[in-house]
């Protein structure tokens, strides 16, 4: 039976966008155990360009944005962009062409290019002499750094990491939004939000 004591205590909904965005909770492996980071980044270290790859929702840009955060603090960064659509091209074009030879651009939703654009903005990486890391949903002809994957138990990873949900979310609500979304954690998120809401509204 939820806690309704404890959630008493609660005036947020814990699966909102500002709990759970790329940044908000550390970058975590398929088990759901903390990445080491450290070697994330060293895995990086000469190659002009890689990839991390990965279905819907799998924690690709949490990952890419921990990777910023860590090139940052090092002074290796040139920023993090996030595709949209593909007419966004110009402003990663004008993003590699600002950036310092030896720097490390992070590209979130490459696929969002068409092929002249993704092959505009490598041939001017190369000759800037400037990294990419990009975000995919499949191989791009750059080397995989990472592979990610969603499983149940990094979604219940996740949710532990979030503020306490009052008991309103047992542990079968993550299996079942989790089956529901075809392992889209995004997605799975998203409906867990939904459920927290309906039993709030109902106490």
């Amino acid at each position: 039976m939820p806690d309704t004591t404890a959630h008493s205590r609660h005036h947020r909904n814990p699966f909102a966008t500002r709990h759970t965005r790329p940044g908000a909770v550390p970058p975590l492996d398929d088990e759901g155990r903390p990445r080491d980071l450290v070697a994330v980044v060293a895995s990086l270290a000469g190659l002009p360009q890689a990839a991390i790859v990965g279905p819907h929702g799998t924690g690709k840009s949490t990952l890419l944005k921990a990777i910023e955060v860590a090139l940052s603090a090092g002074g290796r960064s040139a920023g993090h962009l996030r595709l949209q659509r593909r007419r966004d091209a110009v402003s990663l074009h004008a993003a590699i062409l600002r950036a310092r030879r030896g720097a490390t651009l992070c590209v979130d939703g490459w696929e969002r290019l068409g092929w002249p654009e993704a092959a505009t903005a490598r041939l001017l990486a190369r000759l800037r002499g400037c990294q990419l890391v990009v975000t995919a949903h499949r191989a791009v002809g750059m080397p995989t750094a990472v592979r990610t994957g969603g499983s149940l138990p990094l979604l219940e990873a996740i949710v532990d990491r979030l503020p306490d949900h009052g008991g309103l979310i047992e542990r079968a609500d993550l299996a079942d939004a989790f089956a529901r979304h075809a392992g889209n954690l995004r997605d799975s998120l998203g409906d867990l939000y939904d459920r927290f809401e309906r039993r709030v509204r109902r106490l």
